[in-house]
């Protein structure tokens, strides 16, 4: 589940049916077990989905950074039914009469047929994320149960969030929703966003991205000095080493990457104590890292950090440096020189390489074509996201998928 630090979990207020599907999931999050909405949909013309309602309209709530719908996205969403690519719902956040905010769900990039009862997690750059937490039957079938995960802007004063069904044949079923808010009494520069996932601190060291990359050494730290099993400790210390390593020579690092790693390895295993092995580690990592990536050090990480983060959910949107800078506060050629100073390279050419790099692995899954592929990552010409591909990653993207299968 995508969680920022520094924030709350609390349900949704809203108009529950009678009657209809349940679904117990995690206990550690506030789930109601309390009977789901469906909305309209079925393959054909008087399916009994067809009577279901279009809308669902929940309570906003002040300092909402993101709202989780647990449930099911979707049935009836099969090819045979839905072509891929069809809209066939959209998020609204509003107050009072106004639309605020609106995110649309795509078939094959938001959602999927659920009895597809397996997906791959992760953002798809329009400030949204999925994960798989469970299956059910409804309807005779086995369904897959997903954790929906929608952004929603600093600052909006969200007073209502509506669920709107496109009536198209997919069918969407809601169990809960969970508001995630920033307390009333917390500091936005104490504000921290959740884990750094390992498969981004490649992609991370090769764009440039220290406060990313910084922020994965935080988490290795605390993960490493807290641990009870030294042991496992070390393995884990070692396999973030190993990524770091491998990465330092695709980036041109010498063959001393091999004795960094043999040196590494034998003072981690010497190592008596979890605080010991932390302290290690990081230091060790860094001075590899130091020579790789700019430092962004001083009160501007902050603001870099804000500005990264959103980057990282909403890569394949349309955006530029003046609506980053406005996000941040900050004058645009003001945030032009720190951008620089902290990923080693303007805007665009940042934000081009973090669309390549995450086109790369929906490549290496091999779900998507060509293609399909360059379009959700936000590049509009399949021989301009070739020729950038190349010149990034010295293959073609054919070969790139060709190596994923």
């Amino acid at each position: 589940m995508v969680r920022d630090r520094g924030t709350e979990i609390l349900p949704a207020e809203w108009h529950r049916p009678e009657t209809g599907p349940v679904f117990s999931a995690d206990a550690k999050l506030p789930f109601s077990g309390l009977p789901a909405w469906r909305s309209n949909g079925g393959p054909v013309r008087g399916h009994p989905a067809r009577a279901y309602p279009l809308s669902l309209e929940l309570a906003g709530r002040s300092g909402l950074r993101r709202v989780h719908f647990l449930g099911i996205f979707a049935m009836y969403a099969h090819a045979s039914h839905e072509a891929p690519g069809t809209m066939g719902a959209s998020i609204h956040f509003g107050s009072d009469s106004e639309i605020l905010h609106r995110v649309d769900l795509v078939n094959g990039r938001n959602y999927q047929d659920a009895r597809l009862l397996t997906r791959s997690p992760g953002t798809v750059g329009d400030g949204t994320s999925c994960e798989t937490v469970g299956r059910m039957e409804i309807d005779g079938e086995m369904q897959r149960i997903d954790l929906l995960s929608v952004d929603i802007p600093d600052g909006l004063p969200v007073d209502w969030i509506r669920f709107k069904d496109l009536g198209t044949p997919a069918s969407f079923v809601i169990f809960d929703a969970l508001l995630e808010c920033t307390p009333a009494h917390a500091c936005p520069f104490h504000r921290d966003s959740g884990g750094v996932a390992l498969a981004d601190v490649s992609p991370a060291l090769r764009l440039g991205d220290r406060v990313k990359f910084s922020k994965a050494l935080r988490q290795l730290s605390q993960t490493l000095s807290t641990a009870d099993d030294l042991d496992d400790a070390k393995g884990q210390a070692l396999t973030f080493a190993a990524v770091v390593a491998a990465t330092a020579l695709e980036m041109g690092g010498g063959r001393e990457m091999h004795r960094w790693m043999l040196m590494i390895s034998r003072q981690v295993d010497a190592t008596e104590s979890s605080r010991e092995l932390a302290d290690l580690v990081v230091a060790k990592v860094e001075a590899v890292a130091d020579n790789l990536i700019p430092t962004a050090d001083g009160p501007s990480a902050y603001l870099m950090d804000k500005a990264l983060s959103y980057v990282d959910r909403n890569y394949a949107r349309e955006l530029s440096d003046i609506d980053i800078a406005g996000l941040v506060g900050l004058s645009t050629s003001h945030f032009r020189f720190l951008f620089r100073q902290s990923t080693g390279q303007p805007f665009h050419r940042y934000l081009v390489n973090l669309r390549l790099e995450k086109a790369k692995q929906l490549l290496n899954e091999g779900g998507l074509t060509v293609s399909d592929a360059a379009k959700a990552v936000g590049f509009s010409g399949l021989a301009h996201f070739s020729r950038a591909f190349h010149s990034r990653f010295k293959m073609s993207p054919t070969s790139a998928k060709r190596q994923g299968t």
